[in-house]
């Protein structure tokens, strides 16, 4: 992650907003007088939404990790599956 002082971050802020959301780059802006910031872009931060939202399901995260170490040959074929 980027870090930078709010004055650097004020002087570049095009720039920096555009770094953002073409590296998918997080910045952490340190504030001399406050708690520091992160900027980052708005489908980044969309992302982690999701992530958090589906980490509340019960389970999932479990169940995906199951399902990662099966091997491909235990599932089922997408032609057999009934949509």
């Amino acid at each position: 992650m980027t870090q930078l002082t709010l004055s650097q971050f004020k002087k570049s802020l095009r720039q920096r907003l555009d770094q953002c959301a073409e590296r998918h780059e997080a910045l952490r802006i340190v504030r001399r007088d406050g708690e520091d910031a992160v900027v980052l872009s708005a489908s980044d931060w969309s992302a982690i939404e999701e992530t958090l939202y589906l980490n509340q399901v019960p389970g999932l995260a479990e169940s995906i990790h199951a399902a990662h170490k099966e091997p491909l040959s235990a599932g089922t074929l997408l032609e057999k599956l009934d949509w």
